[in-house]
């Protein structure tokens, strides 16, 4: 029986390998700096997990970890028109 989604653990690692890095990472980078070996579709579904979140972006150079918690841009992105 598959599990759903990744582990606890799992996340804490993507995270931790995300927000220590200075720019966009690729998935093969990613896998290559978590400390255990994950799957492809694992590390994939705990990526989406955190875009639908809000703490990352994801382009075409790679994954980034964009979550920022500064009052002020809270302020600011509350003061946005609806698009």
């Amino acid at each position: 029986m598959r599990c759903k989604g990744p582990t606890l653990d799992t996340l804490h690692m993507v995270e931790s390998v995300l927000r220590k890095a200075d720019g966009p990472l690729s998935l093969n980078r990613i896998k290559a700096l978590l400390p255990r070996q994950v799957m492809h579709p694992t590390l994939r579904e705990a990526i989406e997990h955190y875009k639908r979140l809000g703490c990352v972006t994801e382009g075409s150079k790679g994954v980034m970890w964009t979550l920022n918690i500064e009052p002020d841009l809270w302020r600011a992105v509350e003061k946005w028109e609806g698009r």
